[in-house]
C-alpha cells in the first residue's frame, strides 16, 4: 500500500483537484495498491493516514510539496507519521523538493526527495525498496545514504504529459466536492 498525500493548501471554497497526487496515482492504477489522503478535502488527514495504517500497512507515505501553507500542513504530518512508523520511508515531491532538495532532505522525517516528474521515479523508487533495483540508478531521485549524507542521482528527462495515463479521478473519496460555485457558475472545478 502506497499513502499518496496532498497537505492542505487552500481554504474550502477554494478546493481544487489534487493533480500532482493523480498524475502519481495514474502511474500505480492497476499495479500497486494506494490511497488518497486530500488535506484540502479531509480536514483530519492524519488520522485517516492513521485508519489506513491500521487496516493495510503502507509501505511508502508520498506526499507533494509546494513552499507556503502546503509544506506548513505537511511537516506535521510527517513528523507525526515518523512518530508512529518509523520504519515507513517518507517520500517528499512536487516543487519544494525539487527546487529546495537539501533542504527537503536535512529533515529527520523525509527519506527521499523526487526531483521534477515523478511519475517513472516513484515506480523505480517501489522497485529498489522491494529489493529489486539500486537507489543509485534512479534518476530524478535524492536521498540520505547511510551515513546520512544527501546523494542526487542524475536528472530525469522530462517526458510529454501526454505519455502518461489519464489520472483516476474516480479514486478520489468524494470527487463531487471539487465541483464548487464560483464567479463562473454554479457547478465548476479549479485545476
Amino acid at each position: 500500500m502506497i499513502i499518496l498525500v496532498n497537505p492542505r493548501a487552500t481554504k474550502p471554497k477554494s478546493r481544487r483537484f489534487p493533480l500532482a497526487i493523480l498524475s502519481i496515482a495514474a502511474v500505480l492504477e492497476g499495479k500497486e495498491k494506494y490511497a488518497i489522503v486530500d488535506g484540502n478535502l479531509d480536514s483530519h488527514p492524519e488520522r485517516s493516514i492513521d485508519r489506513i495504517m491500521a487496516e493495510s500497512s503502507a509501505e511508502l507515505l508520498a506526499l507533494t510539496v509546494m513552499p507556503g501553507p502546503q509544506m506548513a500542513a505537511a511537516i506535521p504530518i510527517c513528523r507525526n507519521f515518523r512518530a508512529k512508523y518509523p520504519k515507513v520511508p517518507i517520500l517528499w515531491g512536487g516543487y519544494f523538493p525539487s527546487l529546495y532538495t537539501d533542504a527537503a532532505l536535512n529533515a529527520s522525517y523525509v527519506d527521499f526527495a523526487v526531483r521534477g516528474q515523478g511519475e517513472d521515479t516513484i515506480i523505480e523508487l517501489l522497485c529498489a525498496l522491494r529489493g529489486d533495483r539500486k537507489l543509485s540508478g534512479i534518476a530524478g531521485l535524492s536521498y540520505k545514504d547511510d551515513f546520512g549524507l544527501h546523494v542526487h542521482n542524475g536528472e530525469r528527462h522530462l517526458r510529454s504529459p501526454n505519455d502518461f495515463p489519464w489520472p483516476p479521478f474516480h479514486n478520489l473519496p468524494s470527487p463531487e466536492k471539487y465541483i464548487l460555485p464560483t464567479f463562473l457558475g454554479d457547478r465548476k472545478s479549479v485545476v
